[in-house]
């Protein structure tokens, strides 16, 4: 039987006085509670009155429909990860994001059973977004208008593929290593870092440059195979003809719609799948530089070094220290 709750009710139970103590931070701003509808955590961080994050981190075991009223809705950045049961890793799993504009919003939202998931949610009131989006004359430009409507108006929504770069600032953002202050300059300057990224394609949309699922469905399920076939193959993956051959497409479609489904070409996904696993092998302390160096593929250690510092600006050995 599914459970049937009103914004009200959800609210109440999401608000519960019970907070989980995650670590030793006293920050009044960034607050954990237990999530009631499953396993996890919901966490609330308020950077400033109209600038806040949400994360939740939760497995969903029943399926329950939330009834909502019309209300007032800012705009809205969510990002989606599923934790990998193979790598343990957000990194390792492409997301989905949703971009909502400000406006009216009312809707049933339907939550069925899921594997453990992890949203990062950023709120963000129009006034603040139109102050840092407008131009010189003080409006907003007109690809970017369509994201502040008034109140009585239902706002835009839009689904993306997150790139590797959200994804990055991402798995920044629920790795935080700072606190106080100094956590809410670096968690609001990763909050703008991820609308800029979202806004540019909202723009590259909007001017006919970026082209949204002109791919056959058929397509991108083999660019998805593509991306099964590096993250299984990082240390000695395939060459692009290989690649294209083995899924069925030829070398021009595959690298194409694969910049169109994940935000870069094969070989940036590949650099970036590589230095987030040499990252998690680093700090797991299991091996030393030249070990990871080669589990990622990585023949010369100097070229290993070089690539690491450029993705994180540190280099590999200082991870170990």
């Amino acid at each position: 039987m599914t459970l049937i709750l009103s914004q009200a009710d959800y609210l109440k139970l999401l608000y519960q006085p019970e907070i989980i103590q995650q670590n030793e931070s006293d920050d009044e701003f960034d607050i954990i509670r237990k999530y009631h509808f499953g396993e996890g955590y919901w966490r609330h961080i308020q950077l400033r009155d109209s600038i806040s994050l949400d994360i939740s981190n939760y497995q969903q075991p029943k399926s329950f429909i939330l009834k909502c009223h019309e209300r007032k809705h800012p705009l809205e950045f969510l990002f989606f990860l599923l934790v990998d049961s193979q790598f343990q890793n957000l990194e390792f799993k492409t997301g989905e994001y949703f971009l909502s504009g400000s406006g009216m919003a009312s809707e049933c939202a339907v939550f069925e059973p899921s594997a453990r998931v992890v949203e990062v949610a950023i709120h963000i009131h129009p006034n603040v977004f139109h102050s840092f989006a407008e131009n010189t004359s003080g409006k907003l430009p007109k690809e970017l208008q369509h994201l502040i409507r008034r109140w009585d108006q239902p706002t835009y929504e839009r689904y993306g593929t997150q790139t590797p770069a959200m994804l990055l600032a991402v798995q920044q953002i629920l790795q935080c290593p700072y606190q106080g202050f100094t956590k809410q300059i670096y968690l609001e300057g990763k909050v703008w870092e991820l609308v800029a990224m979202v806004v540019e394609q909202e723009v590259q949309i909007n001017q006919g440059y970026f082209q949204i699922n002109k791919l056959k469905p058929s397509d991108i399920d083999r660019i998805y195979h593509v991306r099964e076939i590096l993250l299984k193959h990082l240390d000695n993956p395939p060459s692009l003809i290989k690649l294209a051959r083995q899924v069925g497409l030829n070398d021009c479609t595959m690298k194409q719609g694969f910049k169109q489904v994940f935000g870069t070409t094969v070989f940036g996904y590949l650099h970036h799948c590589r230095m987030q696993l040499a990252y998690k092998l680093l700090i797991e302390r299991n091996m030393n530089v030249t070990e990871v160096a080669r589990t990622v593929g990585y023949a010369s250690l100097p070229s290993f070094s070089n690539a690491f510092r450029k993705k994180f600006g540190i280099s590999p050995k200082s991870c170990q220290r």
